[in-house]
């Protein structure tokens, strides 16, 4: 792990980016100045200015030990510029193909694509691809917008009324499916009747442009008209050449093409944190005018998930706006800066990115270790959450499997097929049965209740025999661990360490499902946790779930299994490290949170740091909370597995076990819960580990981040 000097490093590489628009820039003054054109600025009669929009550089991400998370990488594209871009079709496409002869020439280019381009096969037998049928896509979303533009649609249209529909109703019936009545073979015929691709040689008759080259005009041409190529945007031919290759294409002296220069994010801990960081990219069609009236360029580019959408109001910039001058004939004879671009502020996360990379390291550690114990276990993803109990920041938020945000998009179609699903954020979006995690709120439930006292006995007998119809066992009866198949009389305390499921169905019964929600409730079960992210809110059993949903009516008897953890319950890992750390606050839930400040670049002032949020509270008294955590610190001490995987640990540690079961004949989803240290609690986390047969296996990488936490790694200071 490094600590760079980041401003001078910030300042360096902005120096860098303004030496080399310079070089180009006067390479661009050598070529007009051979060409005879007027570079002196002056404004002589039907001369015209326009102006072009430059962006601004994005705010880089931290973590809250100031570690770069994401930062920026300029990139030279090349570039067409509307205004002095021919006006006629043929000369635009004479044009687009002499770009890509100079590619090829000076760059060694192969050829060219467009990820949005609906169109598969070799010219003349086109026809549509699978994307252009997902109607949640990209694709279809800019196909439809093309088919808008290009007149297609109205033309559907006007030939169903013909076949007798009303206006209103051909309306509907095209836009119900608009691929029905416009073809991939309508498309290209469109194209090449209005761009000219088949124009031919009045005295050979020899066409312009062969197959191959016609494939390429469609695509580009296409390309243009959903990027909304105009005079207020410019558009980007192809991204990231070489400056060489730049400088080789501009001394063709094309007209309209010219260079841009845009920033890519390059992430600094490649493979970790992807789910959190999100990605930037193109405003979608179906987004633009949410971004319009925000004031975007249809060019800009924006954060389109993760905190990369969720801080996008800090992380963009300002954008600045460039003065062009050109004569009546069109060529640039002067430009200047109107307004400067202002770079994005940057945000720093409460995530602390070395114990982010101990519980990701951590989780696929511990899929395998439970994968090579002889249980006959498969499992093979995870996540776990950290967060500050004292005020809801995040410390880690894992998910395993995961990816690389660095090569997403090449890796796109094999991550969304695999089984294991890395691209799900299990820590937000994933819900599971809490299993016996969910008895720490349920025992502190019933001792503020006075349903028992902390001294309290309830015998369990292995076999809960209150209701005839139903009589579920406790875990112990089919134990080869207990010889007499029960636990005897036992408290709060003991029932927490051995998980006695007996005591909790009576507790549970006797405080019923209205009682034991309204504290479920109040430790943010089954409710949003407050985070900037997506997440889900699974689901609290108990009538109300069940009336919600429709479903067979609640019977005394799933009280009872609720609180257990099973029946309807399912939390995200999230949700039950807030849970947890609500209980450790005495009934305070603090809403959880991943923005720690918004600094400014230029003056590093914290522009923005939102303050601890109490989204809740109710009173748990302190010697009920103590009753439950002596309880867990014995599942700690006292437990074999647990024990073991914690050995490293240096504080006393208070934790709860869970197994949920999945259904089928696959194996039970593992869950823990644990804070530390246990009396002063600083850090809260919950890990899972699906179908890792047992709650004590999913330990592993609970115990890997507290270690990283009391004894971080070393960092080299440059």
């Amino acid at each position: 792990m490094y600590i760079h000097n980041k401003k001078a490093a910030r300042i360096a590489a902005l120096g860098a980016f303004f030496a080399i628009c310079c070089i180009v820039y006067i390479i661009r003054l050598g070529t007009l100045e051979l060409s005879g054109e007027n570079i002196g600025g002056h404004k002589s009669d039907g001369t015209t200015q326009r102006s072009v929009i430059v962006q601004a550089q994005r705010g880089q991400i931290y973590d809250r030990e100031g570690r770069v998370l994401v930062s920026n990488s300029y990139t030279y594209d090349i570039t067409l510029d509307y205004s002095v871009f021919p006006k006629e079709e043929s000369e635009r496409n004479g044009v687009i193909i002499k770009v890509l002869e100079a590619l090829t020439a000076f760059r060694g280019y192969a050829g060219f694509s467009e990820e949005r381009y609906p169109l598969v096969g070799e010219y003349p037998n086109l026809e549509y691809s699978e994307s252009a049928y997902d109607t949640e896509g990209n694709t279809y979303s800019s196909l439809v917008y093309f088919i808008e533009e290009s007149g297609l649609r109205a033309d559907a249209i006007s030939k169903l009324r013909k076949n007798g529909y009303s206006r209103d109703g051909a309306a509907k019936e095209f836009d119900s499916d608009p691929l029905k009545y416009v073809s991939a073979a309508d498309v290209v015929e469109y194209m090449t009747e209005e761009y000219g691709l088949l124009l031919s040689d009045g005295e050979s008759g020899e066409r312009y442009f062969s197959d191959y080259e016609v494939e390429l005009l469609l695509m580009i041409r296409y390309s243009m008209v959903v990027s909304g190529f105009s005079r207020a945007n410019d558009y980007t031919f192809i991204k990231n050449v070489p400056l060489d290759t730049i400088t080789s294409v501009l001394e063709w002296g094309l007209d309209g093409v010219w260079y841009s220069v845009s920033a890519t994010r390059v992430y600094e801990y490649p493979g970790y944190a992807s789910h959190i960081l999100g990605q930037t990219g193109p405003i979608y069609a179906e987004d633009w005018e949410y971004y319009k009236s925000k004031g975007y360029n249809m060019n800009a580019t924006v954060g389109i998930s993760g905190c990369e959408l969720a801080f996008e109001e800090y992380l963009r910039g300002s954008d600045g706006v460039k003065v062009v001058v050109e004569d009546k004939n069109g060529n640039v004879v002067d430009e200047y800066m109107k307004t400067e671009a202002i770079a994005g502020r940057d945000v720093y996360l409460t995530i602390d990115i070395n114990l982010q990379i101990a519980a990701e390291d951590g989780l696929k550690d511990n899929v395998a270790y439970v994968n090579g114990l002889s249980t006959g276990t498969e499992s093979r993803a995870g996540a776990l959450t950290a967060i500050d109990p004292s005020n809801g920041e995040v410390l880690v938020l894992a998910s395993y499997p995961s990816f690389d945000l660095t090569t997403l998009g090449e890796d796109y179609n094999t991550l969304a097929s695999d089984e294991a699903l890395p691209l799900l954020n299990r820590a937000l979006q994933g819900t599971y049965a809490p299993g016996s995690t969910f008895k720490p709120g349920v025992a502190l439930a019933a001792l503020c209740e006075g349903v028992v006292g902390a001294s309290t006995r309830v015998d369990c007998e292995g076999v809960y025999r209150y209701y005839d119809s139903y009589q579920p066992k406790c875990w112990v009866y089919n134990s080869t661990s207990s010889p007499i198949k029960m636990h005897g009389p036992i408290n709060a305390v003991g029932a927490l360490e051995v998980s006695c499921n007996c005591y909790f169905y009576e507790v549970g019964r006797v405080m019923g499902i209205d009682v034991l929600n309204r504290y479920s409730n109040g430790y943010g079960l089954g409710l949003s946790t407050g985070i900037e992210l997506s997440e889900a809110v699974g689901s609290l059993a108990g009538p109300a779930y069940r009336a919600d949903y429709h479903l067979i009516d609640w019977q005394p008897t799933d009280t009872i299994a609720a609180a257990i953890g099973q029946s309807d319950n399912a939390f995200t890992p999230l949700q039950l490290s807030s849970y947890i750390s609500t209980v450790v606050n005495y009934g305070t839930r603090y809403k959880t949170h991943l923005l720690l400040k918004v600094v400014d670049f230029a003056t590093g002032e914290v522009v923005y740091a939102p303050e601890a949020e109490i989204m809740s509270a109710m009173e748990l008294p302190e010697e009920h909370v103590s009753t439950v955590i002596r309880g867990m610190e014995r599942v700690v001490s006292e437990g074999d597995t647990v024990g073991y995987f914690m050995r490293n640990v240096p504080v006393t540690v208070a934790g709860k076990t869970g197994t949920a079961q999945v259904g089928g004949d696959q194996s039970d989803n593992g869950l823990f819960v644990c804070v530390a240290p246990s009396r002063s609690p600083e850090i809260v986390i919950s890990s899972v580990v699906e179908r890792c047969g047992g709650g004590s296996y999913a330990a592993l990488a609970a115990a890997r981040v507290l270690e990283e936490y009391y004894n971080p790694s070393e960092e080299v200071v440059e």
